[in-house]
């Protein structure tokens, strides 16, 4: 089949309304039920509080439903016929909350069913096993959360599927329990805190993941919650999050996301009739998550990447090939290549399996959830693996093709090769381009300054901070990273500070290149020079959507566990970090000088409480330098900023910094991320007078051994040790660190990679 008559089928199959969506669900209406003449006032005021909880918080349409005492089973019955009535969409969501009492239904030949109760002895009663599986006739999904004794009978039923397959329930209580009354530890207080710890440690709440939280054990909720899903229709739990506005057009996909169409690399084994297979397994799972798939990138990459290891020449000017790569990267390369194949082989087996295909096409609520929940579980897992697989491929033609001579040397070469059409899908244009500006600086120095005169002036950060929120005019809102100098009228000093000036302004334009996110950086966009206050400053665009920034230093110092990220995304902010300064020594071949803690930094979307984990930002470059360069600016002895500096560069430096003592600062952030704990805190303040630094790396890389398998795993323990020990098993190395490089790469960052599936 060819690749861009694939290509266009797949794009216009998967050109459907759903990807514009940006929730969940097109809408969410809740339904809040409770007695109008109840026995106890407090379920109408938790009734009240989970209602504003869904209407001020989640942005969800809210209304309240007293049930009467006259005709009750009738006049809720229309109720809910009338709430399902409104609902009409498959993309809508229901959420029933009902918080009263609840009758055993345990008299002589009563079968235990669900009936709620308006009093705790006598009165009005509703059969709701009536009632309920009326709602499997809703086109919408539908989430219930009963808060009343026996609550779990709702999943009993004697001649209807109590559970339908659009449904999730959440009881309060086992079958023959009863539940806590109204107050700080009722059923409905714990969602409540529940609800809102989850939005603001992760923007959304999954009600599978709330049901887990009830009963763990350091939850004070005295009951056993239960929870049944009969979800068929692509979700096997249901997720809450703000209602937002959806956009008029399809957004820009995050790189987080792009795994997803990598689907479309089967090329060599695909058949017309397994293209449609794909094509209905893909739209029968849409996740509001994803703004569009598109198959071009992807599909163009892995063909650039098959016709640059097969030397095939077509569209390419001249520049490095496969056949330039020395003979161990060639065999580095190849094996990575047939692994990657290998997993696009698997890829195809699993979805020619009939069941799977089956399944996958279900979508009419007709099976149950377990089978909806094994639909991706193989295809899914092989797709992860080939996103990785096609990741460190990438990265070693990358680092291959970086470590050429003539790239490292020649103007013309880096030009050829940034014009490289195969090279520019392959992503090595920004590593290219930030090569030629590194080594072969602007002749326009000085083409990014901007007068200090339109900066307004700003005490420079306290402490550790490296960043300072500014408005500059006709700029807007941005971050400047500040660089101090002393102050000396000496010939020697006015020499530094000219190299300093250079320095500035080259390390502006290599923050400058197309796409710094492969650096995990903003983009620099202009720096200035305050002699006055004896420092320069860099200037960084902030970006729109966003209102809070903090970095990780303060986050790990901050009290509480509401801001913290999971163990996965902790290993993601590792790899992360560990990408961008590989990224870093490559492409610029300077080295970094400031990866710390109070160096990274996390921003917070507008509107939301919490901060995105999954973004980490590196800054810090303001003793960034060429890898054999000199050292410029302000030295501060500190002892917090020692911590992340190798014996030999405290005090009055011993060595020069090298590459190798980037990846022992980086270790050093790996121990503090590990063990969500700031290195300095190991030691007190006599210690801190006294301490000699070769026995202030003992002690670190003691605590690494002893402490942190537990936190984080062995593997995670070793790749940290070997960073704090500097030992990678490299001997003699080329000008850029390639080999450093990739035992960077095989010892540290592999193993981060294992880490991020943990979620």
């Amino acid at each position: 089949m060819e690749t861009e008559a694939l290509r266009q089928r797949l794009n216009s199959a998967l050109e459907f309304e759903e990807w514009t969506l940006h929730n969940e669900y097109k809408s969410v209406s809740v339904l809040v039920i409770y007695w109008k003449d109840g026995d106890m006032p407090g379920f109408k005021e938790e009734a009240d509080s989970i209602g504003v909880l869904f209407a001020d918080t989640f942005n969800y349409d809210v209304d309240y439903y007293e049930v009467p005492s006259a005709d009750s089973h009738m006049e809720l019955d229309r109720r809910i016929n009338t709430f399902i009535s409104e609902h009409r969409d498959p993309n809508d969501l229901m959420i029933i909350h009902y918080g009263g009492h609840g009758d055993p239904d345990d008299e002589t030949s009563r079968e235990k069913l669900a009936v709620w109760a308006a009093l705790s002895q006598g009165g009005p009663t509703v059969d709701w096993s009536i009632i309920q599986p009326k709602l499997g006739h809703a086109k919408a999904e539908v989430l219930l959360l009963l808060d009343c004794c026996f609550a779990a009978q709702a999943a009993r039923n004697s001649q209807n599927r109590a559970i339908p397959p659009n449904l999730e329930l959440l009881a309060a209580c086992a079958m023959g329990r009863k539940s806590p009354p109204p107050g700080p530890e009722s059923f409905t207080s714990h969602v409540i805190r529940q609800l809102r710890d989850s939005l603001a440690a992760t923007g959304s709440a999954k009600i599978s993941d709330l049901a887990l939280s009830l009963v763990h054990r350091n939850n004070k909720y005295r009951e056993t919650p239960i929870h049944f899903s009969g979800l068929g229709r692509g979700r096997s739990t249901v997720s809450l999050e703000p209602l937002r506005g959806n956009p008029t057009h399809i957004g820009h996909v995050k790189r987080e996301t792009a795994w997803l169409t990598l689907k479309v690399t089967l090329r060599d084994v695909l058949s017309d009739g397994l293209v449609s297979d794909i094509i209905q397994w893909l739209k029968a799972r849409p996740s509001r998550k994803v703004a569009k798939l598109t198959v071009e990138a992807v599909v163009q990459s892995t063909n650039d990447m098959s016709h640059f290891i097969h030397n095939d020449a077509r569209g390419r000017v001249a520049g490095p090939i496969f056949q330039h790569f020395s003979g161990p990267a060639k065999i580095e390369v190849l094996t990575a290549w047939n692994e990657f194949r290998s997993l696009i082989t698997a890829l195809a087996t699993q979805l020619r399996n009939p069941l799977l295909i089956e399944l996958a096409k279900e979508h009419s609520g007709k099976i149950n959830s377990d089978q909806v929940h094994e639909i991706p579980a193989g295809p899914l897992a092989i797709l992860l693996e080939m996103e990785k697989g096609l990741y460190t491929l990438h990265n070693i033609v990358q680092r291959n093709i970086m470590a050429l001579p003539d790239l490292n040397t020649d103007r013309r070469s880096l030009l050829e090769a940034i014009e490289d059409p195969a090279l520019q899908h392959l992503g090595l244009t920004p590593l290219l381009d930030r090569r030629l500006k590194a080594l072969f600086p602007s002749d326009s120095i000085g083409s990014m300054r901007m007068e200090h005169s339109q900066v307004e002036t700003q005490e420079a950060p306290e402490g550790l901070h490296s960043l300072v929120h500014e408005e500059i005019k006709n700029l807007g809102s941005v971050l400047v990273e500040y660089k101090t100098y002393e102050k000396s009228g000496t010939q020697s000093a006015r020499k530094q500070l000219n190299q300093m000036e250079e320095r500035t302004s080259n390390l502006a334009e290599l923050l400058q290149t197309r796409d710094p996110s492969d650096l995990h950086t903003l983009k620099c966009i202009q720096w200035f020079h305050e002699p006055e206050h004896t420092r320069f400053g860099l200037v960084f665009r902030y970006p729109a959507g966003y209102d809070g920034i903090i970095s990780l230093r303060d986050l790990i110092n901050r009290p509480g566990t509401d801001q913290r990220p999971t163990l996965a995304q902790r290993f993601s902010i590792i790899k992360d970090v560990g990408d961008a300064l590989l990224k870093w020594h490559l492409s610029a071949n300077w080295v970094h000088q400031g990866i710390a803690s109070h160096n990274v930094y996390f921003l917070k979307p507008e509107g939301q409480s919490s901060y995105e984990f999954s973004t980490p930002y590196l800054f810090g470059y303001e003793f960034a330098r060429p890898s054999g360069g000199v050292s410029l600016g302000l030295y501060v002895e500190d002892f917090e900023r020692n911590v992340y500096r190798h014996p030999s560069r405290q005090g009055l430096p011993s060595a020069f910094q090298k590459k190798i003592h980037d990846l022992y600062s980086f270790g050093i952030l790996m121990l503090e991320v590990g063990m969500w704990f700031l290195v300095g805190g190991l030691f007190d303040a006599k210690m801190r007078q006294d301490l000699a630094p070769l026995e202030m790396m003992r002690i670190i890389k003691l605590n690494a051994h002893k402490r942190l398998g537990y936190q984080m795993g062995a593997a995670y323990q070793r790749a940290t040790s070997s960073c704090l020990a500097m030992e990678f098993g490299v001997g003699l190395d080329d000008a850029v660190g390639t080999r450093l490089a990739k035992a960077f790469e095989d010892q540290v960052l592999r193993i981060m990679e294992r880490g991020e599936c943990l979620d």
